[in-house]
């Protein structure tokens, strides 16, 4: 399997807004999807948003960016699938 930097590129602000708005999410809701902070998870994913250079930019971590990608059913090349998690016979 390839590394995760082989996978995806670092993405400008601009791709992170333009990924969320395609997903039809607030900087909130995206942030509540891949963020476990329980107060203003929001702060950071604006922080995403915000032009590299200028005051606050934070480049989101290429973990969190494939994350969000995969949730929102926008990776180039991988889809999520929802499967029965449930023990079964054989492995319980």
């Amino acid at each position: 399997m390839k590394s995760i930097s082989e996978r995806l590129h670092q993405p400008t602000s601009a791709e992170v807004r333009q990924a969320r708005e395609r997903a039809k999410l607030t900087q909130t809701d995206a942030a509540k999807l891949v963020s476990p902070a329980k107060t203003k998870p929001y702060r950071t994913w604006q922080n995403y948003e915000i032009e590299a250079g200028q005051k606050g930019h934070r480049a989101i971590p290429l973990a969190t960016w494939e994350l969000f990608l995969l949730i929102t059913d926008q990776h180039p090349t991988h889809r999520m699938v929802t499967c029965d998690a449930s023990p079964t016979e054989e492995s319980g």
